[in-house]
């Protein structure tokens, strides 16, 4: 009887032990991953120089649009200019600039009334083409040229993230129908 007893005791004991937690070898629960955290804003840096360059126009950008100006050097003219940007189309879109009804704006150039020269082209791959010109005469090129605007994909690009903005070729009609190429600087733009 006194095995029994003592055996009842053990068991008791042991019931005891693990209702209260005592047990050890208890399972939890992974702690639940933090949600990703997506940018919303872009931030962009003009580039130096005087050359043809890409610049921010912070009248028109908003924190989630960015709207670039492409603006030349001051000592040179012309009938207009085409150039070839990029970006990475999976986390920037190519779109409209405000107000305008085309992915390119014209600044500068007279167009007149009939057939205007202006273009621009997306590829649906990040490619933007752009092209502006007039038939007569010529315009400095130091000044604001054509317009061009970028949306952040949201819920996409990580916070801090640099994004690509890229020129990959381009082309002015100077004064008496010369060709010739030009490169354009671009800032660095970063998603925050």
């Amino acid at each position: 009887m006194m095995r029994r007893l003592a055996a009842l005791h053990g068991i008791l004991a042991l019931a005891a032990l693990l209702a209260c937690g005592g047990g050890g070898g208890g399972t939890t629960s992974p702690a639940p991953s933090p949600s990703p955290v997506y940018a919303t804003t872009l931030s962009y840096t003009d580039p130096a120089g005087t050359g043809f360059r890409l610049v921010k126009n912070t009248g028109l950008s908003t924190p989630g649009k960015l709207v670039l100006d492409l603006t030349g050097p001051a000592d040179q003219g012309g009938q207009g200019v085409a150039f070839i940007l990029t970006t990475d189309s999976t986390k920037l879109a190519w779109t409209a600039p405000p107000s305008a009804q085309s992915l390119v704006e014209n600044l500068a150039f007279s167009l007149g009334a009939a057939t205007p020269v202006l273009i621009g082209k997306d590829n649906g791959q990040g490619t933007l083409q752009g092209a502006v010109f007039q038939k007569f005469g010529t315009q400095s090129f130091g000044q604001p040229l054509a317009r061009v605007c970028l949306q952040l994909k949201p819920g996409i690009v990580a916070v801090n993230a640099p994004v690509a903005i890229g020129f990959v070729s381009g082309n002015t009609l100077a004064t008496g129908g010369t060709v010739a190429g030009f490169n354009v600087a671009v800032g660095n733009c970063v998603a925050q």
